[in-house]
C-alpha cells in the first residue's frame, strides 16, 4: 500500500509540474472536442505533431480539478478521458498538456456544456462519422447492426450484399437473419424456395439484403456467426438442415470465384459480443470492423485503415512482400490476395516446402496450424519467425528473419493498430483484430473500396 501511495503521489506531481512549468500554445498543431455517450462524456485530443503523450486536466461544474494521463484510441487516432455520471447542462472546463517529441506545451482552457452540442455533421463516408448517440438502442442481448458503403461511389448501396448463417442459440438450428432481426432456420429446400439464387443452372439460398434495404438491423444473440459481404452480385452458398457450403478458393468450379467478397466473424452471447475481421483465407476487399457499447466507454475499430484502398492494397502487396508470396496477390486476380495455402505454398506448389528445415512440421500445416501443428503458441512462433528465439512475445521481433509468413505480416502492417487475422492463430500474443465487449450497443462494418 505505502508504494502504491507513493507512486500515485508522484504521478501527482508530474502532472503538477508540467501545468507549472510548461508554455501555453495555441491550436495549430491539434483538435480536441467532447463526445457524450448516455452518461458519458470522452474528451478528445487528436494531435497532428510528434505526440507520444497527452494529459488532461478538467472539472465538472467548478468541482475539483482532475489531472490524468488520456488513453491513446488507435481506432480513432486520438487521446480520449471518459467521464462518467455526466447530465444535460453539466458545465465541463478542461485544457491539456502534451509534447511535441521532447518539448511540452499547455493548451488554452475549453468550456463544453453538455446537451448544446449540434447535431453531427452529415456523413463524409467514414465510419468514425456515425456518432456513439445515433445508434438505435437494440433489445436486450442484441446488437445494432449497419453495413456502410465506403466505396466512394465505386458501388451503389443497391450494389452491395450482406448475410448473415449462424446457430441460433435457443434451438440449435443453422440460421440467416432477416431484416425484422429474426434468426430463420435454414434448409436444403432453401435452395429451392420462392426467390432463390441461380448460377450456372444450379439453385442456392438467397439469405441476402442490400446496403440499401435498411439502416440498422438488429442481430440477435448468435453462434459462430459469419457475415459474408460482396459487391455487384449476391454469394451463392447452398444450405442444408444442418449447416451450408461455404465458398471454396480451391475449387476452380466454385460459383463464388468470380465473385469480389470478403467476410466478418462473430459470436453473441451472454458475455456480450466476440467478433473480428479475418484475411485467414484471403483479402476481397478493405473492411472496417467498429464495435460500441452502451455505457460509452468502449468505442474500438478493427480492419485496414480507411486510407487503404483496394487498389492500393494489391500494389503495395506486389511492393513489399517477398517474391515467393507475390504470386498469391495474381493467382485468383482480380477477385482476390489468396492466403499461402490456397497458392503455390500448397500441396505440390512450387513454394511446398517453404519452411523446410526451420521446424519439424510441414510447411501446409504450419501455414493451417492444423495436422501435427495443433499448438497454437508453437504455430504462431513459427509463423512469426521466433520459433528458435527465447522471447515468443517480443512483438518488435516478429517477420524479422526468413522463412516467416509474410502474408500475415501484410495485413499487420497495413491494418489499424497493426492488428489483422493473419493465420488461424494469430490471436496469440494479442496480435489480431478482434473485439469483444460485454454490453454492446452498435456493430458497424465499413465495406471499402
Amino acid at each position: 500500500m505505502r508504494t502504491k501511495m507513493s507512486s500515485l503521489l508522484l504521478l501527482s506531481l508530474l502532472l503538477i509540474c508540467s501545468t507549472l512549468f510548461t508554455p501555453k500554445v495555441e491550436a495549430a498543431d491539434y483538435t480536441q472536442g467532447v463526445d457524450v455517450s448516455g452518461s458519458t462524456a470522452t474528451i478528445w485530443f487528436k494531435s497532428t505533431v510528434n505526440t507520444s503523450w497527452v494529459d488532461v486536466h478538467y472539472t465538472v461544474n467548478n468541482g475539483v480539478q482532475q489531472n490524468l494521463r488520456m488513453t491513446y484510441n488507435g481506432g480513432q487516432a486520438r487521446y480520449e478521458q471518459a467521464i462518467p455520471g455526466i447530465a444535460a447542462g453539466n458545465v465541463i472546463r478542461y485544457s491539456f498538456t502534451y509534447n511535441n517529441g521532447i518539448p511540452a506545451y499547455d493548451t488554452g482552457t475549453f468550456t463544453y456544456t453538455v446537451g448544446t452540442t449540434p447535431s453531427p455533421a452529415p456523413s463524409s463516408g467514414s465510419i468514425y462519422d456515425i456518432h456513439p448517440s445515433s445508434i438505435p438502442m437494440p433489445p436486450s442481448g442484441a446488437v445494432s447492426v449497419k453495413i456502410m458503403n465506403g466505396t466512394n461511389g465505386a458501388y451503389a448501396d443497391s450494389q452491395i450484399y450482406w448475410g448473415v448463417l449462424g446457430i441460433n442459440p435457443a434451438n440449435g438450428r443453422w440460421s440467416y437473419l432477416d431484416l425484422s432481426g429474426n434468426l430463420i432456420p435454414i434448409s436444403s429446400a432453401l435452395n429451392d424456395a420462392p426467390g432463390h439464387l441461380t448460377k450456372n443452372g444450379i439453385n442456392y439460398a438467397n439469405i441476402y439484403h442490400k446496403v440499401s434495404d435498411a439502416d440498422w438491423v438488429t442481430l440477435p444473440q448468435i453462434t459462430s456467426g459469419r457475415m459474408f459481404l460482396s459487391v455487384n452480385t449476391p454469394m451463392y452458398l447452398k444450405t442444408f438442415d444442418d449447416g451450408f457450403a461455404g465458398p471454396d478458393l480451391n475449387n476452380p468450379t466454385d460459383p463464388n470465384r468470380d465473385i469480389i467478397f470478403d467476410f466478418v466473424e462473430f459470436t453473441i452471447d451472454h458475455a456480450g459480443y466476440h467478433g473480428n475481421t479475418t484475411r485467414v483465407d484471403g483479402f476481397g476487399f478493405p473492411i472496417q470492423h467498429r464495435l460500441v457499447n452502451i455505457s460509452g466507454s468502449f468505442d474500438q475499430t478493427v480492419g485496414e485503415y480507411e486510407s487503404e484502398t483496394r487498389s492500393g492494397i494489391f500494389g503495395k502487396f506486389q511492393a513489399e512482400v517477398p517474391a515467393e508470396f507475390k504470386s498469391l496477390a495474381t493467382v485468383q486476380a482480380p477477385y482476390r490476395i489468396v492466403a499461402p495455402i490456397h497458392g503455390s505454398f500448397a500441396q505440390g506448389g512450387v513454394n511446398a516446402n517453404y519452411f523446410a528445415g526451420y521446424s519439424p512440421y510441414s510447411t501446409q500445416d504450419i501455414f493451417r496450424c492444423d495436422g501435427a501443428l495443433t499448438d497454437a503458441a508453437t504455430c504462431a512462433a513459427i509463423n512469426r519467425h521466433v520459433y528458435t528465439s527465447n522471447d515468443w512475445n517480443n512483438v518488435s521481433n516478429y517477420y524479422k528473419g526468413t522463412p516467416a509468413n509474410y502474408y500475415a505480416k501484410f495485413w499487420h502492417d497495413h491494418s489499424i493498430n497493426g492488428l489483422a487475422y493473419g493465420f488461424a492463430y494469430d490471436d496469440v500474443n494479442g496480435q489480431a483484430a478482434y473485439l469483444e465487449v460485454g454490453d454492446p450497443k452498435g456493430l458497424i462494418i465499413r465495406v471499402g473500396w
